[in-house]
């Protein structure tokens, strides 16, 4: 799979640069956002706020964004705009919603371009491209690294894989989430979704490494506060930070990104390898069992309570 390289990136895509195609005597574009789940919902409440005219479609209604339009179907969500983003939970979701009797294609104008930042394995988002090539669309798969707080601020990172015509078509959309972040093109279709995967990869690696130690802390009698503040000086000092505020306050709900979403994000990436993973292994192991603790719907972070907590009620310090 080819990899990011700077002098493959198109300028429009550049990490920094900015299309300027909103603002002050700028005609805006006419977007849909086809699923409201966290990200989708602020997806589309940035793409009003930098004067898109927006449509939205959600599974569930009532999740509208003020200033966005609620349509009944993705297909009509999707009629007479120039771009529609896709944000849902994984690959059969999204094939769903863009090719179902009522998905985006069936009423989708020939030539618009169809934005996946949904997290899915590579092999589909490329066989989503071919099927929307088919039925006239453009295709762009976009997933970012951050969470909901990144994304408020406007400073997700967002991996853009697909034509270069194409990612610059997509600037203005993905500069409402990433204008104080960084975009870059990574390559083809599969390419961007690829390094998802890597970097989710990663971050479930070293959840899963939070668990244990904050475990061998539990069972050797240490101060929690001691045991976090040492890691924060380790290895783990970035995701510690990260997750020191609902670490201190054993506060998970309201997720910036659950622990079931992790664990669909590990059996992705340990189905594209072409061999074990023994990490990987061991830490959906660890997710795996935490989700059927009744952590699923928890922020990750729960990872940073020892083993054997699971579905304890919020506030109740493991140490």
């Amino acid at each position: 799979m080819p990899q990011p390289s700077r002098h493959e990136t198109p300028r429009s895509a550049a990490p920094g640069h900015r299309s300027g195609r909103t603002g002050p005597g700028i005609d805006p574009l006419r977007v849909a956002v086809c699923g409201l789940g966290r990200m989708g919902t602020l997806f589309a409440g940035a793409l009003v706020a930098a004067g898109h005219e927006v449509s939205v479609w959600n599974r569930t209604p009532g999740r509208e964004p003020a200033g966005a339009r609620a349509a009944a179907s993705a297909a009509e969500a999707a009629s007479g705009v120039e771009a529609v983003v896709l944000m849902v939970l994984d690959g059969p979701a999204a094939r769903a919603v863009l090719l179902g009797p009522d998905g985006i294609a069936a009423g989708a104008a020939p030539g618009t371009l169809v934005v996946n930042a949904s997290t899915i394995g590579p092999q589909e988002s490329v066989d989503l491209a071919a099927r929307a090539e088919r039925a006239g669309l453009r295709y762009l798969e976009a997933p970012v690294l951050g969470s909901v707080a990144a994304a408020r601020s406007g400073t997700l990172t967002v991996l853009v894989g697909g034509a270069v015509e194409d990612a610059r078509a997509a600037d203005p959309v993905l500069d409402a989430w990433s204008q104080a972040g960084d975009r870059r093109h990574t390559g083809p279709v599969g390419t961007a979704t690829g390094l998802k995967l890597v970097a989710n990869l990663a971050l479930g690696v070293a959840a899963a490494g939070l668990r244990d130690a904050v475990t061998l802390g539990r069972d050797l009698g240490l101060p929690r506060a001691q045991v976090l503040d040492l890691l924060a000086d380790g290895m783990l000092g970035r995701f510690v930070e990260y997750k020191r505020p609902r670490l201190d306050a054993d506060a998970y709900e309201d997720a910036d990104f659950t622990l079931a979403a992790l664990g669909k994000d590990l059996a992705l990436a340990r189905a594209a390898a072409r061999g074990p993973l023994p990490m990987a292994e061991a830490a959906a192991g660890t997710v795996e069992q935490a989700v059927r603790d009744g952590d699923g719907e928890r922020d990750f972070g729960v990872l940073g309570r020892p083993a054997g907590t699971g579905g304890r009620p919020e506030g109740r310090r493991a140490l």
